[in-house]
């Protein structure tokens, strides 16, 4: 093949033809995650089972010296995706990871997403065809699997999506777990994408000075449950994905952060200021945010220009069963939202964006919303 039919191929054939599966993946994606966590869910509680029994059994244990599980890794086999089997091998590791041998614990259908892919693949290998042997079929294998990450990143979305659901199952609880237990994705023996991080136990005070040192980036992913952060501060963080579940937080000065994906389930968050931060994502389920400040924040769902670091579409932010009172959103654009189950006694609106965003018929009579914010958002 000359590099002037590859240059040709790519420009022509492959670029379009990629954005358009992704645009359809992240349609289809975006359409389907609900449906999807289910399946995840219950394939999940599967895996933990099958963990909980393998590592009881005895003979497994001393051949691999597993007894308890510091690593669930989701792995990419490039060899599978080559034989157009879209399964990816669930492995789990001790607290030494590849310096132990793993035991596997079953597989995670990912055909959803990879359907994405053999269909580009496919049309790849036709139009190939008008480059009469200048393009080969390996040629087409090479440039699918410079590609496959594209593909492999919402099977990490849906993991992240479904993440908190996952971790608080009965089946998870009961394994028995090294004193740091990640949960992560990727290609064997190749760094991953961690999908979930917890310590049993934490040095809270550490953590706090730590966080005061304001290093970008180290605290994402970071496992701060039960924290105590009242009346602190800390603006401009970057805490995406990092866990606050059953934290104290109120009065906590967050203003200008990122908090994508970040978990504030069941924390108590009085008066706590989240002003200016991006809030795609974010868990704020069961939270107390009475009088919280959220002026000018930003919750997109889908893709964004303004984050091209996210091969994906952002999932929406919720704050199912959370207590809204005299919550200030003003100025905030909040797409997509799950309020059902709040309490917006007295919450503020103000200029607020709004779009499809979920309210019942009763939350509406303890808010005042424009006409146009309830031509905006979805009624259920």
């Amino acid at each position: 093949m000359t590099e002037k039919a590859l240059e040709k191929f790519h420009e022509n054939d492959v670029k379009p033809a990629l954005d358009e599966a992704l645009v359809h993946l992240e349609e289809d994606f975006q359409q389907n995650k609900d449906a999807l966590k289910k399946l995840f869910l219950n394939s999940f509680k599967e895996i933990c089972t099958n963990i909980k029994e393998v590592s009881t059994n005895r003979e497994e244990v001393e051949k691999t010296t597993h007894s308890k599980t510091g690593f669930i890794i989701y792995t990419l086999l490039r060899t599978r995706i080559l034989q157009h089997k879209y399964v990816y091998k669930v492995i789990v590791y001790d607290k030494d990871w590849y310096l132990n041998e793993g035991l596997s614990v079953g597989e995670l259908d990912v055909s959803f997403f990879y359907k994405h892919f053999e269909g580009l693949w496919q049309k790849l290998m036709k139009a190939s065809k008008k480059y009469v042997l200048k393009i080969s079929e390996i040629d087409v294998e090479h440039i699918m699997l410079d590609h496959l990450d594209d593909f492999h990143k919402y099977v990490v979305e849906l993991m992240r999506y479904s993440l908190i659901d996952a971790v608080e199952t009965e089946e998870y609880f009961a394994i028995e777990k090294e004193e740091i237990l990640e949960i992560q994705s990727g290609e064997y023996y190749e760094p991953c994408d961690i999908i979930h991080m917890e310590h049993k136990e934490k040095n809270y005070k550490k953590i706090r000075k730590w966080l005061e040192e304001k290093e970008r980036q180290s605290y994402c992913f970071q496992d701060f449950r039960g924290i105590d952060l009242k009346n602190l501060e800390y603006k401009n963080s970057d805490l995406r994905y990092t866990d606050f579940r059953d934290s104290q937080l109120d009065g906590l000065d967050l203003t200008t952060s990122l908090l994508i994906g970040t978990k504030f389930k069941n924390s108590s968050m009085i008066g706590t200021n989240l002003m200016v931060s991006m809030i795609h994502g974010a868990n704020f389920e069961k939270a107390d945010l009475t009088g919280a400040k959220l002026q000018y924040c930003v919750a997109f769902t889908g893709k964004n220009e303004a984050n091209a670091w996210k091969k994906t579409g952002f999932t929406g932010v919720s704050f199912k069963d959370s207590i809204l009172k005299k919550a200030n959103f003003t100025g905030a654009t909040i797409i997509a939202a799950n309020f059902l189950g709040a309490d917006l006694t007295d919450a503020i609106f103000d200029e607020a964006k709004l779009y499809r965003s979920k309210f019942t018929k009763d939350q509406l009579e303890k808010v005042k919303l424009t006409k146009e914010q309830l031509e905006q958002i979805e009624i259920i």
